[in-house]
């Protein structure tokens, strides 16, 4: 059973007082206590789940809430500078080599109300830390559809009942967590983690261009399958097609070689993009071949710079391509699926100016901040009561 991890009457009063008790209960920002929470991740770096978390820590309330994140492997400084409210506390467990940095990371997972794990480790590490301190709310993130290798899903379904509260990114991942591991969804609470501020996005204007842009983001890994686009490249070299591919990762040798023996002088690797927004302005079609997912952030922040999307007929990709109605689907290796598609869009304005406007409007009403953090602290005050 799910939820077995006790929490203690102070956690679960200082949760219910800082975020509310339920839809029908008002209280004044006066009457609201302060909630520590302590955010666990395996680093702060680019990356879906690490850009999802900043975005959530932004949008809490200073006023309710002291946050403090826990880095296992390291952080980035300029991307915790751009990321993070100040008031935010970083501890960056590679540089903890000291009594008062040890004693630092132990008052703050004992004194926290909540605390939250995101990705594998960090999740397996948030729910011993609830062993520790009792009195917290444990909530942990599910990012992805797949696990990495049977062990790890293992030991998940082991750990699972130390988690109050378990935060699928995406409604296939809920789905998922319930079907495979028998989760009540009373435990599973779906929080779309892509929290995007319209304005940073500028829809798209789709004009006649020559040559059609496809751009694809994402970490250059065996997961985003960049080898099936680089085919799809080989395919269209001969039409006025070009492909810009925004990130960087362990595969990236591995495609720079092929690119050259290939000899695709369509296809760029431009390594990690400081302004992604403005890259996707500069894009016509985008393109994701990933052979597994969870929401996708890249998908969404695609679909909300008003681009068309190609992608892979995977969890979150496949489920919002869908609802949006803003694109077409394809299994990660068919290839010949994902040039016919390119090849539509590319020779049709209409169809580009009317996906990107559909998939604009969906994100809208579905992954903003907003929404993200409303999901996320009711999330958080569902598990508090669940004792």
């Amino acid at each position: 059973m799910v939820g077995t991890h006790a929490v203690s009457q102070r956690g679960y009063a200082v949760v219910k007082a800082a975020v509310g008790a339920g839809d029908n209960v008002a209280e004044t920002p006066d009457e609201r206590a302060t909630v520590d929470l302590v955010y666990i991740i395996n680093m702060l770096d680019v990356g879906g789940a690490e850009i999802g978390a900043c975005r959530a820590i932004s949008g809490l309330d200073d006023d309710r809430y002291d946050v403090t994140v826990i880095a296992l492997d390291g952080c980035d400084p300029t991307f915790v500078e751009r990321r993070l409210p100040d008031a935010t506390t970083v501890l960056d467990c590679r540089q903890i080599d000291d009594i008062d940095g040890i004693s630092a990371l132990l008052t703050a997972i004992t004194s926290a109300d909540v605390i939250v794990g995101s990705l594998f480790h960090s999740a397996l590490l948030a729910r011993v830390a609830g062993v520790v301190n009792r009195s917290a709310v444990v909530a942990t993130w599910q990012h992805n559809e797949r696990f990495k290798n049977s062990f790890r899903r293992t030991i998940s379904n082991l750990m699972n009942p130390l988690s109050d509260v378990i935060l699928a990114d995406s409604e296939p991942v809920a789905a998922m967590l319930r079907r495979e591991f028998g989760l009540s969804s009373e435990v599973v609470e779906t929080v779309p983690i892509a929290g995007l501020s319209m304005s940073d996005f500028e829809p798209r204007n789709h004009r006649e261009r020559d040559p059609v842009v496809v751009g694809s983001v994402g970490v250059l890994s065996e997961q985003k399958n960049y080898h099936t686009l680089l085919s799809v490249a080989e395919m269209l070299a001969d039409e006025a097609i070009v492909f810009r591919i925004a990130g960087d990762g362990p595969k990236r040798d591995e495609l720079e070689s092929r690119i050259e023996d290939l000899g695709l002088e369509n296809v760029r690797l431009l390594g990690h993009v400081d302004d992604l927004p403005a890259f996707l302005n500069d894009v016509d079609v985008y393109a994701q071949t990933s052979r597994f997912e969870g929401l996708c952030i890249t998908v969404v922040e695609a679909m909300a710079a008003g681009l068309p999307v190609v992608g892979s007929d995977v969890s979150g990709i496949a489920y919002n391509v869908e609802a949006a109605e803003n694109g077409y689907l394809h299994d990660p290796d068919d290839i010949g699926g994902f040039c016919t598609s390119i090849r539509k869009l590319a020779n049709s304005l209409s169809k580009r100016r009317q996906f990107g406007e559909r998939g604009r409007r969906f994100v809208e009403r579905t992954y903003t901040r907003d929404v993200l953090i409303e999901r996320f602290e009711r999330a958080i005050r569902n598990g508090s009561a669940r004792t």
